[in-house]
């Protein structure tokens, strides 16, 4: 069997919500998932070292952690994928491009990169807790 060599994991997943305090009340207080972050517009949780996030009004989105996501776009674009944006640089740190399958789901390939050290970071977790509360 042919193994990729872009993809490395899933590093997180976004689900929509109605109730954003709600939500986060149920996966925080009533499933005891770990909360790593919240914000007025989305809350992140870890679930064995994925990234679980919730966005009111959002749609699922489906992260996968890539070495280099400017390579994995070009090797892919390549191979016939249908690309909805191009690689492009994120205020919180990654670098993302979106793509969606052939029955429409979304994907996004990402990078974690901590602009102030240089450092390739393996997911969001770790950019947020060892890298920019660092830089603080």
């Amino acid at each position: 069997m042919k193994r990729n060599n872009h993809i490395k994991g899933i590093a997180h997943i976004t689900i929509g919500v109605g109730d954003l305090k709600k939500a986060v009340s149920f996966y925080e207080d009533t499933l005891g998932l770990e909360k790593i972050g919240e914000w007025s517009s989305y809350a992140v949780f870890d679930i064995g070292g994925v990234s679980f996030g919730l966005q009111p009004k959002g749609k699922q989105e489906n992260y996968l952690l890539v070495d280099d996501v400017d390579k994995a776009y070009r090797s892919f674009k390549n191979k016939g994928v249908k690309f909805i944006t191009e690689p492009k640089d994120q205020p919180w740190g990654g670098r993302t491009a979106t793509f969606v399958d052939p029955d429409g789901n979304k994907f996004i390939i990402e990078t974690f990169h901590c602009k102030t050290c240089d450092t390739m970071c393996h997911s969001y977790r770790e950019l947020l807790e060892e890298h920019l509360k660092k830089h603080e």
